[in-house]
């Protein structure tokens, strides 16, 4: 666990995300669920000790940052318009009981009674959900939730300015892979902007260490290296496909590893993005071209 601010955490340790929380006079917020089920049931027990979850704010729709909701009954949660689309759809492509328990006794054996326990059955998608932004105020705190699209279209920032922290989800990943398999590569940098307006010392990333305003610009210039090398491909010519029969040093444009026990996804990484970089190039380009 890593304080963040006066009254901030998160834990960077876990698999998947960085699940945070801020602890406020009336109760505790929490930013995404702990992926692995023994973590969330442990974060909620803990924290219930003390004071109640008044909300859980989902930043993003991937499956390390919503997972352990359900472990979260009675708790209301928090999130974009278009994330509920997502999330079902997430659920769906999950695979069943039996399977993801197959898959925990190797990931998570201790997490494997947990999964389709009958008190946990409740997906616990957003309940309340806003478009461009919503401000909560819950104690002494102000929880300025924004819509920053860019690594996924819900994605959501959570801007507390009584603790100086911005928690950015996906759009910044500290000194490890960036995930481009559906990001809007300009909204993205957009919205690189928009956070780098905020008044705050600190972001809490989707994935990596906490960090200040310097590391914006060199997310950017990772998203950008991305799509300049996809962007010649596309004015060569050459298919999505073709382009990943040859070689491609991802260090080249994008020089830190896979973090958080992801790293058995490289390779399939890169033929995501540049399937997902390759046709939104290719769409902009005849539409500019039209």
């Amino acid at each position: 666990m890593r304080r963040v601010g006066k009254n901030t955490f998160a834990e960077i340790y876990f698999r998947g995300c960085n699940p945070s929380f801020v602890e406020t006079s009336d109760g505790y917020v929490m930013i995404d669920s702990p992926q692995q089920p023994i973590d969330a049931v442990r974060w909620r027990e803990r924290m219930e000790e003390k004071a109640p979850i008044r909300y859980l704010i989902n930043t993003e729709p991937h499956g390390d940052h919503i997972a352990g909701n359900c472990y979260f009954p009675g708790v209301q949660v928090v999130g974009h318009t278009s994330l509920q689309a997502c999330f079902d759809r997430y659920l769906n492509q999950s695979g069943t009981i039996e399977e993801k328990r197959e898959r925990m006794k190797t990931a998570d054996p201790d997490s494997v009674w947990l999964m389709g326990h009958p008190d946990y059955k409740d997906p616990n998608g957003p309940k309340i959900t806003f478009d461009d932004k919503l401000t909560l105020h819950v104690g002494n705190h102000t929880i300025n939730i924004l819509h920053h699209p860019g690594h996924t279209g819900p994605q959501t920032t959570i801007h507390v300015p009584e603790e100086g922290v911005a928690f950015t989800g996906d759009n910044i990943f500290y000194k490890c892979r960036t995930w481009l398999q559906e990001a809007d590569p300009w909204a993205w940098l957009d919205s690189l902007k928009r956070l780098d307006a905020l008044d705050v010392e600190t972001y809490v990333p989707g994935h990596g260490d906490p960090c200040g305003k310097a590391y914006l610009k060199e997310q950017a210039q990772i998203v950008e290296n991305w799509v300049g090398m996809v962007e010649r491909f596309v004015d060569r010519g050459v298919s999505a496909e073709d382009a990943l029969k040859e070689p491609i040093d991802e260090t080249k444009y994008d020089p830190y590893p896979m973090g958080q026990n992801l790293f058995m996804h490289n390779e399939r990484l890169n033929g995501m993005t540049m399937r997902n970089l390759h046709k939104r190039i290719l769409e902009k380009k005849q539409k500019a071209g039209a």
